[in-house]
């Protein structure tokens, strides 16, 4: 993943001599890529004024460069697609799948066991740094007769334990769940780690379509989420599984203490969106995240292309070239040394103690201060060894 943000007013894309020229007039900024040279893989659309020409689409077209248009909120409004390959086998069984209802319900309960097995081990991954978080909330609950009540009540219970790391970060944020007061908390966010949060999910949404479209199955024909007009319910089922690197991206963003209430704007009616230097940070740190790579198949491969494969493996089953279907999403590791164990002990050394283990005064300051503050520390290896003794 390697997306470009061109977001504000007054922005114009053409092509000039064989180049892709992005110009914008008002900001001073251009940039000017060869052909075969565009370094990004598509191109969010987040601004509100401007044009790009037919010659412009086609160019970023065969150059395989989605482009991504956000609403005003930071809702996905739609993204343009590369050609779909001739699948219409793979739909015409996708289709008989959702009429099976035992086919239909197990496609359900492996999206949804996939899900929370990742949600859990985010918890946990987080428990290592947050006292406060409990991976095991819902660890013993089953899937009961309705899939959708399974899911909901899961979703209840982890956004309860993960806001408690969003309020320990940031409490002048003032988040209280992923609900709100008003039945479209995903479409107008009412502060602002709902409005990152809806964001990021934005970005995921672009990801997913246009790996489903690669592939060929129908996106608007999900197993989890009910049919609706409009609505691409198999993108949200397939975003489902991996939502927690959006999750575990903002809690990256919210850690390094840069947002402040100037980061985001306030609406007429209340609602809240992010600035565009806000937004670039947020998409920096979900690049990072689905760009590290994890151990799969053998092999180390991001977590794109694990998104690419797990998509595959559904269209696999549903064409019946695989007569079981199991997701296969490599578990998160936060790699971090300042563990709970660690920032305890830092926080609670004395001055004697701090003497006798060799370690400067202002370091020990700087260190106690940022656990206050509820950042994260650096520490190097030869502290480690001195503290861990």
């Amino acid at each position: 993943m390697n997306p470009l943000l061109i977001s504000g007013f007054g922005n114009h894309i053409r092509v000039d001599k064989r180049r892709l020229v992005i110009v914008n007039k008002l900001d001073n900024y251009k940039f000017e890529f060869y052909p075969h040279q565009i370094p990004y893989d598509s191109i969010i659309i987040d601004g509100h004024t401007g044009n790009i020409t037919f010659e412009a689409m086609r160019w970023l077209i065969k150059h395989d460069v989605s482009l991504i248009f956000l609403n005003w909120n930071g809702n996905l409004l739609s993204v343009t697609l590369p050609k779909e390959p001739a699948s219409a086998n793979l739909k015409i069984k996708q289709y008989a799948a959702y009429s099976d209802q035992a086919k239909k319900r197990l496609i359900a309960e492996t999206i949804v066991k996939e899900k929370v097995k990742h949600s859990i081990s985010l918890l946990a991954e987080l428990s290592k740094y947050y006292l406060e978080v409990k991976p095991t909330a819902f660890k013993e609950r089953t899937i009961a007769e309705s899939v959708l009540t399974y899911e909901g009540n899961i979703a209840i219970a982890y956004w309860h334990e993960i806001g408690k790391v969003f309020n320990k970060l940031a409490p002048e944020f003032r988040f209280t769940d992923r609900n709100g007061r008003r039945q479209s908390w995903n479409m107008n966010a009412s502060d602002p780690i709902n409005a990152l949060l809806n964001y990021g999910y934005a970005i995921l949404e672009a990801e997913v379509l246009r790996d489903i479209n690669a592939i060929g199955l129908d996106s608007s024909i999900g197993f989890l989420h009910e049919l609706k007009d409009g609505r691409a319910s198999l993108v949200y089922d397939l975003q489902e599984l991996f939502r927690w690197i959006v999750d575990l991206s903002v809690i990256q963003l919210l850690e390094e203490k840069k947002l402040k209430a100037s980061s985001f704007i306030v609406t007429e009616s209340y609602n809240i969106r992010l600035r565009e230097t806000t937004a670039k940070m947020l998409i920096e740190k979900i690049k990072l995240n689905f760009n590290s790579r994890v151990l799969y198949n053998d092999k180390y491969h991001s977590y794109q292309n694990v998104l690419y494969e797990n998509v595959r493996l559904l269209a696999d089953y549903v064409i019946g070239k695989s007569v079981r279907l199991s997701f296969d999403i490599p578990k998160l590791e936060i790699n971090r040394v300042d563990n709970t164990k660690i920032r305890h002990r830092i926080a609670d050394m004395t001055p004697e103690e701090r003497r006798m283990l060799g370690i400067k005064r202002n370091t020990l300051w700087y260190m106690k201060k940022n656990i206050k503050e509820g950042k994260r520390i650096k520490i190097y290896d030869k502290t480690i060894q001195k503290i861990s003794r």
